[in-house]
């Protein structure tokens, strides 16, 4: 330890030392108001501690609390130029976890059971729950790469919930709620023009026979529909947690379609309906299907309200957007194999739609050996 005598007639005490970091030789320091025996004793205590605590201290913290992991964790995002419909989307679901699991938790006392018993405990469904463990995760393993934490364990032990279930698939009555029947179809299109709603025949009835994602359908140009080239080209989708259209959800998103011969008709129609409800309230827009009072985007949350309100009326049972992609993926089943489907609905795998698909094909075989039986081979 040495001593330098500052121009005010303080001393300061030195010492050097090798961090075990970096293997170089750092100083340490410490003031006092005069040079002497007792302040050079006191000085040596005070210099030693501070050595002490910088060779044995860890970089890693171990007072990260949650909401200090989720604030950071989403500020990274925006850093590593992530899309803001991502960095939205992450937000909201991380942040509805921490307000369950609490903001004030330390994570490196986190366990798996504390945070399954706050989830389930919540009265969410499964699968918000899986939602919550899936970029929960994200936000932990990020954690430890960037010293917030120690906490390996709960990122190897937290593992998605899996519902009991009596079977290997699903119960049949589960799988026929995720779609409509032919019938139910048409009931459901019947009941939107015998009330004049329109816009909402017309969605419906282009998502059925497209399998389109309603953020897709919500983003779809005009010009994105070639009816000579007979393809729609699906390249962006809309996020109703930021009000604008951006790249597609996935690369296998981006796809063109086919356009069969009765959605050529149905195109045909909507852009005549479209012209028209544009005209009657001097609107423009270069969307497919617009809000034609503004020619701007169309609500997701009208949509969904209008659909579901709509099927419980005219079915009675709940139908969403999504299920009408199922629907169009249940029909595509009865003559397309699931590798067809998939390219179609611009997905690389989906559990759903295989158990669609499984359902109808077993479906079918019935109504093939029941056709088989009401045969008279001899007699």
């Amino acid at each position: 330890m040495w001593s330098e005598i500052q121009k005010n007639g303080t001393v300061k005490y030195c010492e050097r030392y090798t961090d075990p970091l970096t293997e170089k030789v750092k100083k340490v320091t410490v003031t006092m108001p005069k040079a002497s025996p007792q302040n050079r004793n006191k000085a040596a205590r005070i210099l030693a501690g501070k050595i002490e605590k910088a060779e044995t201290s860890s970089p890693v913290r171990s007072d990260t609390t949650l909401g200090e992991l989720a604030d950071d964790y989403i500020d990274s995002l925006r850093l590593r130029k992530r899309k803001e419909s991502t960095v939205s989307t992450e937000s909201n679901v991380i942040y509805s976890c921490v307000s369950i699991v609490g903001e004030d938790v330390l994570v490196d006392k986190l366990s798996a059971k504390y945070v399954y018993d706050a989830l389930l405990g919540s009265g969410k469904n499964i699968k918000t729950v899986n939602m919550y463990i899936k970029f929960l995760k994200f936000a932990i393993k990020w954690g430890i790469k960037n010293d917030y934490h120690r906490n390996n364990d709960i990122l190897i032990k937290l593992d998605y919930v899996h519902e009991e279930s009596s079977g290997t698939i699903a119960e049949r009555s589960d799988i026929a709620a995720l779609y409509l029947e032919r019938s139910e179809i048409t009931e459901l299109l019947e009941y939107f023009s015998n009330n004049g709603k329109w816009q909402d025949y017309y969605i419906t009835y282009f998502l059925i026979l497209t399998g389109l994602r309603i953020g897709e359908l919500i983003a779809l140009a005009d010009s994105d529909v070639d009816i000579v080239g007979n393809v729609i080209h699906v390249s962006k989708t809309f996020y109703p947690e930021t009000g604008y259209a951006t790249s597609a959800k996935t690369k296998d998103s981006i796809r063109d379609i086919h356009i069969q011969p009765e959605l050529i008709t149905l195109i045909r129609k909507i852009r005549l309906w479209r012209r028209e409800a544009l005209f009657e309230h001097g609107a423009m827009s270069e969307l497919f299907i617009p809000n034609v009072r503004t020619g701007g985007y169309l609500s997701y949350q009208t949509i969904l309200r209008h659909i579901k309100e709509a099927s419980c009326t005219a079915l009675h049972k709940e139908i969403t957007p999504h299920k009408l992609r199922h629907t169009h993926a249940s029909l595509l089943a009865e003559t397309m194999t699931p590798e067809q489907i998939s390219r179609r609905l611009g997905h690389h795998d989906d559990e759903i739609t295989k158990k669609i698909y499984i359902h109808i094909t077993q479906r079918m075989k019935e109504k093939d050996n029941a056709d088989v039986d009401s045969i008279s081979f001899i007699s």
